[in-house]
């Protein structure tokens, strides 16, 4: 029995594999792209073949799975590892600690469609694989989108043209060393005046809610003036960060600008801003090279990330890139320590074993975030860290000379930090969760419940102050206050998706139940999606801080789009005895029509986008539809419109130095770079109205 039972453990089938671990072909793959002619003859001989074969082969081999998935999870009970396995952390059930069922339970159960091992696609550069829990691989275990995908892309690769061999770099330029090294001297050189670069600290103190986490204000001030007075003396790694926070800051500047007027003013301000962002973004690499930021040391996190922050808005869609840089950034802080709570170690102060525990917790959110959008294990595991959660302080309640900390405030206090607090604690069992939906071995249905009733518990475990009820009930609050609230939803109801999804077509008493968290989470992330679509338009109240509709919140919406079109395509083939109401269905086409004109109008900037609008138009008959390659230039997407091709704001490695409206001036005898005055004129704003939260 022991051998039936490894026979069909799934740790057996890999992405792309026959249960005899042979590989599975793709309907579109060309087994002779070696040769071209061959290549020819071969794409021939597959047109030939019937579709309504390859549909009838697909629903036989269903079939089977499904008759066959009983005794395979009866078979299967008996392998799921003991707690003594595995490391194991008290209150969270993982796959690997969870106990194995009784008689009387209902088993794991094994996947029941190809899909549930996730995605991979050939491409020329090798193959990229998803987990199942990613859009993309819920997309591409529909059978009726293979072809139509396929061929579509295809034809907007034709109507491109071929790509001629690029040598220009694009995403994080520090992944690929500096073809551009810099001295300390040039680097100084290319820092604004001081009056610019205060209006631009000013604005990333006040616009990004993650700067709490990751610099003390107060602290950060005083370093500041001591660059002022002697910038030569400063650390190229804190001149790296002072670059990320000005192109953090002149990202947020640019995104206010109106794109409904295309005046030759707003025009060449646009592209003052832009220049500005690409010489700054050309710098980080050059500090953090410089500076030798491998070695670890001061700054190196916190510019690390913040440059990830940086990238990740730069950015329509999910970049390999920056889930790279972000492993490399968790290396370091496991180098550095991070991961054991500071209190174990002698030397350190108070304040910094704060501040380790602030940057800590937000490395572990940011891989979390980026490995679910990447549909990767994250890199970060629970059992190898002990740090605690820091406290909710103001940045005036310590600083470096506090000798003890006092008593953290109550979650009913909203300071700066308290969002990033609520959102790990969240993220913590959303941690789990993902851990749960990556594990490749069998669980019982007993562990999904747990899992669940935990998610429910840290939902109703938030603030009164950041919980979501309404758009009506939110009118008083700050557009930033309304996105965390927002936030903080989304990741929720992602997280009920992912944990549910396996279970919406098995033959288990429980699926029904599952199937409906699924749909009902997913048509509540699209009527956020519709929300964030109406309020980020000109005059409304989101519109100043559309940016924060980054590729990481579009990821959840893509998975609830996605989750719908695999439901409707059960519904209505291979298993319609599973489907709900007809009422309950006509809702979800409602909301998929209605996302699917949202996703057309960023489907010229968006590979993803564009991918998941030939995906709707194939559920909802609109093959007809105008294609992306069609939709109107005009058209706002989160108030989003880029008036530059695609590859102007990934491509700056050789973007040149600003020249076209910069000043220069001298300044302690040395050159320093003033923008034109559109830009220094459009940064001069109330300083009093936008006070920097520096805690004085």
């Amino acid at each position: 029995m022991a051998d039936q039972v490894q026979d069909v453990h799934p740790m057996e089938w890999g992405p792309g594999k026959t249960p005899q671990g042979r590989a599975r072909l793709p309907s579109s793959f060309d087994a002779t792209v070696k040769d071209p002619v061959a290549a020819v003859h071969s794409e021939n001989l597959v047109c030939r073949v019937p579709m309504h074969r390859i549909r009838h082969l697909e629903s036989l081999v269903y079939d089977l799975m499904q008759n066959s998935s009983a005794n395979v999870n009866q078979e299967q009970v008996g392998v799921t590892p003991s707690p003594g396995d595995q490391p194991h952390v008290p209150d969270y059930p993982t796959p690997s600690a969870a106990h194995a069922p009784s008689t009387n339970q209902e088993p794991a159960s094994a996947a029941v469609s190809p899909a549930d091992y996730g995605s991979m696609q050939s491409t020329g550069g090798g193959a990229n694989y998803v987990g199942s829990a990613h859009w993309a691989a819920v997309l591409d275990g529909i059978a009726e989108l293979k072809d139509h995908l396929d061929n579509e892309e295809s034809h907007h690769s034709d109507s491109q043209g071929v790509d001629p061999p690029c040598l220009q770099v694009t995403g994080p330029q520090l992944l690929y060393g500096c073809p551009k090294p810099a001295d300390k001297d040039e680097i100084l050189s290319s820092i604004p005046a001081r009056s610019v670069v205060d209006r631009l600290v000013s604005r990333y103190f006040n616009s990004f809610e993650m700067s709490p986490a990751v610099l003390h204000s107060v602290q950060f001030l005083k370093e500041y003036e001591e660059f002022w007075e002697d910038p030569q003396t400063t650390s190229p790694i804190w001149l790296g960060l002072l670059f990320t926070i000005m192109c953090l800051a002149t990202q947020f500047e640019k995104s206010r600008l109106d794109p409904g007027v295309q005046s030759p003013a707003v025009l060449s301000m646009e592209r003052e801003l832009q220049e500005m962002v690409d010489t700054f973004r050309l710098r980080i690499p050059q500090c953090l090279v410089l500076g030798s930021y491998a070695k670890g040391g001061p700054f190196v996190l916190e510019t690390l990330m913040l440059y990830i922050a940086a990238e990740i808005f730069l950015s329509n869609d999910a970049e390999i890139e920056i889930w790279i840089l972000m492993g490399n950034t968790v290396q370091l802080a496991l180098h550095m320590g991070y991961h054991r709570d500071p209190k174990h170690f002698k030397g350190l102060s108070p304040f910094t074993a704060e501040m380790r525990r602030r940057i800590w917790a937000t490395i572990v959110e940011m891989d979390l975030g980026l490995s679910a959008q990447m549909g990767l294990p994250r890199m970060i595991k629970h059992w190898q860290t002990d740090t605690q959660e820091p406290s909710n302080f103001q940045d005036s309640d310590f600083d470096s000379a506090t000798v003890e900390m006092p008593p953290s405030r109550l979650n009913t206090d909203l300071t700066p930090i308290l969002y990033r607090l609520v959102k790990a604690r969240l993220m913590t069992t959303i941690g789990y969760i993902w851990d749960f939906s990556a594990d490749v071995r069998p669980y019982p249905y007993t562990e999904v419940q747990k899992m669940d009733d935990k998610l429910d518990q840290a939902r109703k475990s938030i603030p009164e102050c950041l919980k979501w009820h309404s758009m009506a009930r939110n009118i008083t609050d700050s557009p930033q206050h309304i996105m965390q609230k927002v936030i903080l939803e989304t990741v929720f109801y992602r997280a009920k998706i992912v944990l549910h999804r396996k279970y919406m077509f098995l033959p288990l008493a429980q699926s029904a139940s599952s199937r409906r968290i699924v749909l009902e989470s997913a048509l509540k992330l699209l009527d956020y999606q519709h929300m964030l679509q109406e309020e980020t338009q000109p005059f409304c109240q989101l519109y100043q801080e559309r940016w924060r509709v980054s590729s990481l919140v579009n990821h959840d919406f893509l998975l609830a789009t996605s989750i719908l079109c695999y439901y409707l395509q059960h519904a209505r083939g291979a298993t319609p005895q599973l489907s709900e109401s007809a009422s309950f269905d006509e809702t979800i086409m409602t909301s998929l029509s209605r996302s699917h004109d949202i996703w057309l109008q960023s489907s010229n900037s968006s590979k993803e986008a564009r991918k998941v609008v030939r995906a709707l138009a194939v559920i909802l008959g609109r093959v007809n539809t105008p294609s992306a390659d069609a939709a109107g230039e005009s058209g706002l997407v989160f108030g989003l419109q880029s008036t530059y091709p695609p590859s102007t704001t990934n491509d700056y490695s050789q973007a040149p130095m600003i020249t076209p409206t910069a000043e220069w001036q001298e300044m302690d005898g040395q050159s320093q770079w003033l923008p034109g005055p559109r830009v220094i004129q459009r940064l001069t704003y109330d300083m009093q109205r936008q006070q920097m939260r520096w805690g004085l």
